[in-house]
This record gives structure tokens, sequence and C-alpha cells, in this order.
């Protein structure tokens, strides 16, 4: 690689450091959804609601970052997805799969504000609100996108949302602690959210830099890359506010 491959990477490099920088204030991250979940502890009806909506989006990561590492031809950039996916799937252990994790989780919660037993299979079988439908088959067509930089723009903007509804998802985990027995269990029980909170998400977001900076070799090139960027936060912001509606319509507040 030459003097000025690498000072394009470097430049386009801060230019997505700069992109992502400002996710917070998007709509994605700062909605409706998010102030009630870590307000304070929810009815059981909604706090099942936003469990199905949820499963139903996030069992699906694992495939969209599957889908990136098909959909792109620049070998470093597909290294830095291959990285991702392995993550996703425990590095290895069927047990440490994070969708194992999150069902794992849900039941032990569900149960426990219930009162009896709950298995996800039971909470899966109500079927997704159509809002959540509409964000999985919009989320599929970015990842297959033909153009390899409108598929790595949604893989930034789904790695970059990702620690932080992780952080506030655990944020409102924190309203049911009372229900485990002591610390040490409630603390156990969140391994979902260690994982993603304390090394998982912050090496896909590094990851998913690197891939995006690796394609822009021009402004043509980063101004799609944003706007597969732009367009997932877009579909997720309109997840949310389909869970908040989803978690009023099971039990009103």
């Amino acid at each position: 690689m030459n003097n000025h491959e690498l000072a394009t990477r470097e430049n386009y490099t801060n230019a997505i450091g700069k992109l992502v920088a400002g996710i917070s204030r998007r709509e994605a991250i700062n909605n409706e959804f998010y102030r009630t979940w870590m307000n304070t502890a929810l009815p059981y009806r909604q706090v099942r609601a936003f469990a199905r909506e949820y499963w139903a989006r996030t069992q699906y990561t694992s495939v969209m970052v599957a889908l990136s590492v098909l959909h792109t031809s620049d070998l470093i950039a597909r290294v830095e997805c291959v990285k991702n996916l392995f993550s996703e799937y425990g590095n290895g252990d069927p047990k440490k799969v994070h969708l194992v994790l999150l069902e794992q989780f849900f039941e032990d919660l569900l149960s426990r504000i219930s009162g009896e037993r709950v298995t996800m299979a039971e909470v899966v079988a109500e079927g997704a609100a159509a809002s959540t439908r509409r964000f999985s088959e919009g989320q599929r067509a970015l990842f297959t996108d033909p153009d390899q930089r409108t598929v790595l723009g949604a893989l930034l903007g789904q790695e970059h949302l990702a620690y932080s509804m992780l952080t506030r998802l655990y944020e409102g985990v924190r309203n049911y602690k009372s229900l485990w027995p002591s610390e040490d269990d409630f603390h156990e029980a969140c391994e979902y959210f260690y994982v993603h909170i304390g090394e998982a998400e912050k090496d896909h977001k590094r990851e998913a830099v690197i891939s995006a900076a690796e394609v822009c070799h021009g402004e043509e090139d980063f101004r799609i890359v944003r706007a597969g960027f732009d367009a997932f936060l877009d579909l997720t912001a309109g997840y949310w506010r389909g869970v908040h509606q989803a978690m009023l319509d099971a039990e009103p507040s």
C-alpha cells in the first residue's frame, strides 16, 4: 500500500468517525422507548411485548453479519466482518452464542415477573408486530444490496447502534434486580449484556469502521456508505416506535 492509499484510508476513517460520533442524537437512540424502558419497572405484559419484538429482531443479527461477508468483495473488509460473525456465535462455543444468552435471560426475567415458568417458544409464537417485520425486511434489503458500500454502511450503523442499545437496555433491566435473590444471581443472569458491553460491541464498532473505510477511495464511495448508514438508522427509529406502541397495546400504562 503506497502513501497516497494510506492517507486516503486515514482520511475516510476520520470521516467515518465523525459520522458515527453524532449517533446518540438520532431517533434510533434518542426515543420514547428507551426513556420508558429505563425509567421504571414495567408491567409484565409490556415486558413480554418488548421481549417478543426484540427477539424477533435479534434472531437475524448474525444472519446480517454473515450476509455482509457474502456481499463484501474487499478482502480486508471481509476479514473484519468474519471476526464480528465469530463473536456473534460465541467465539466457537454454542452455549455462548449471543441469541442463546438472550433467550436464557428473557425466560428468566419473564418467569420472575409473572411468577410462573415462561418459555421464549411461547412468546415467539405470538408473532412479531408488523413494524418489526418491516424492519427485518428493510434490514435484509440493505445487507443484500449489490453495492458493497451500502452493505458496509448498514453494518456500520448496526454495530454503532448496538453498544448504545445494549447499555440502555441493561440500565432498564436493573429496574428488575430485586426479583433475583442476590446481587450475584442478578449479575450472573445478565451475561448477555456483559458480553456485549464489556467487549463484543466495542470490537464490532472498530471492525465496522475498518470495513467501511476500506471501501472508501473517494467522495462518491463515502456518500454511498453514509447513505447505507443513514438508511439503517432510519429503519431502527421506526422499529423502536413500533416496539413502544406494541408495549402500550399489550397493557396501556
